[in-house]
């Protein structure tokens, strides 16, 4: 395939990770004014952002599965479709628990968005790591504009029509480019045929995976157990099952296991490291939110930058060495921080090496989790990447959320899994042919 119509394809796939890291900041910023809005108590307005992290979370493996069956080309499209037609119903109602569905909705298209893109790279691509490299940069363009537009057009209101609903209305025309350019230049990508699905193994990992996520955000902790109990049963039944819904001889592989971890505790480090941030800022420095969005602003910038570096690095066990010295190294800054310390001196550029870390993460990493896995499983792999990477971010959450205010102890406990990570890299492998 030339040079000129992969990168066209590119561009279509970096699409979603723009829509993504949009759709998800730019909700978050509007959410106080959807809850005025609406005239909605805080207990039902969380269910705004949780619904559609819910279904996303719990979807993206077995939207990976699918797209190995019918095909990543297929799903794709049919994830484009899904998530567009959600964004165009969310751009008019006005109904709490209507919206409340169809962000649901809206997650299960974004499970499909974040898979199948890297299952058509793994599949298109030998130099992946300048692929990935590239939507790692329109996914931090997402993450920087997206708080702008969505604190843009909060304030916009034309009758029932709210400032909020430009911002699903936003989605329509970037939808409408992924889905023309992936019918048209995407080729038809191997597909394993139909397969029986097990609901059964369905059911284990949805129940599961809802029983772990929802302790960490709105119900007791107790239920990890419960989820915890589901996924071993789940364990024990894929190892039996003719064709497994969750392929867990994928973690033989000492690289795509190690390099999976390498992720997931970044993603621990990095989320947590921001909750705190956010907090210290506003309720010990006494910033605005407006200085406190500012501060944040070289996060996706310095990711961005060094996501087009990272494409250069061949080496995995490099990249994985480099993202977690980075991020360590930030975080091990941030524990020496106060009131008396400049933002300056002490926390922007802990904040660039973490965000360096972060971009190195998203392209060397991605590329050594597809590359250690046989091309013909790249959509269960985007799957497991995508969900490890998602219950990182709510773990990272949960380990300081009780703790937030006392900020030094809250980033000496984020050593932890920024060491941990450290070790995991020892343990990737510089690169590996695999069978395809």
């Amino acid at each position: 395939m030339n040079k000129k119509r992969l990168t066209i394809i590119l561009i279509g796939l970096a699409v979603a990770d723009l829509l993504g890291a949009i759709d998800a900041t730019g909700v978050n910023i509007a959410l106080p004014k959807i809850t005025r809005d609406l005239n909605i108590p805080i207990v039902i307005a969380q269910w705004i952002p949780n619904a559609y992290t819910l279904v996303l979370v719990s979807m993206l493996i077995f939207m990976g599965k699918i797209g190995d069956t019918v095909g990543a080309k297929k799903l794709y499209i049919y994830g484009l479709v899904l998530f567009g037609l959600a964004s165009l119903a969310l751009s008019f109602v006005n109904n709490t628990y209507a919206l409340i569905a169809i962000r649901a909705v809206q997650g299960l298209g974004t499970a499909i968005l974040y898979t199948m893109p890297m299952s058509i790279i793994a599949h298109l691509w030998k130099e992946r790591e300048k692929a990935f490299a590239v939507t790692a940069t329109f996914f931090s363009m997402g993450m920087l504009v997206g708080p702008l537009i969505g604190g843009i057009f909060a304030n916009f209101d034309i009758g029932n029509f709210h400032g909020w609903h430009l911002l699903f209305l936003l989605n329509i025309p970037f939808i409408i480019f992924a889905i023309i350019i992936a019918s048209k230049y995407i080729p038809a990508l191997p597909a394993k045929g139909k397969e029986k699905l097990d609901y059964l193994s369905l059911l284990l990992m949805f129940g599961g995976l809802i029983m772990i996520i929802l302790p960490l955000t709105i119900i007791s902790k107790w239920y990890i157990i419960v989820g915890l109990i589901l996924l071993l049963l789940l364990y024990f039944y894929e190892k039996k099952a003719p064709k497994p819904l969750l392929d867990f001889t994928l973690f033989k592989n000492r690289t795509f296991t190690s390099a999976n971890l390498v992720s997931f505790l970044a993603m621990v480090t990095i989320i947590g490291m921001s909750f705190v941030l956010t907090f210290y800022l506003q309720d010990i420095l006494k910033w605005s939110s407006l200085q406190a969005g500012i501060a944040f602003i070289p996060i996706p910038v310095v990711t961005g930058i060094f996501a087009m570096l990272g494409g250069r690095i061949k080496n995995w066990k490099l990249g994985a060495f480099l993202t977690s010295v980075l991020i360590f190294s930030g975080v091990a800054l941030l524990t020496q921080v106060n009131p008396f310390v400049s933002y300056y001196t002490l926390i922007l550029p802990a904040l660039i090496l973490i965000s360096a870390g972060s971009g190195i993460l998203m392209t060397v990493m991605f590329a050594a989790i597809l590359g250690s896995a046989p091309t013909s499983k790249s959509g269960s792999v985007a799957g497991i990447l995508n969900t490890l990477q998602q219950m990182g971010n709510l773990i990272g959450i949960a380990i300081v959320a009780a703790i937030v205010l006392r900020y030094q102890l809250s980033f000496t406990i984020l050593l932890i899994p920024a060491i941990l990570g450290l070790i995991a890299a020892f343990f990737v492998k510089k690169a590996a042919p695999v069978s395809r």
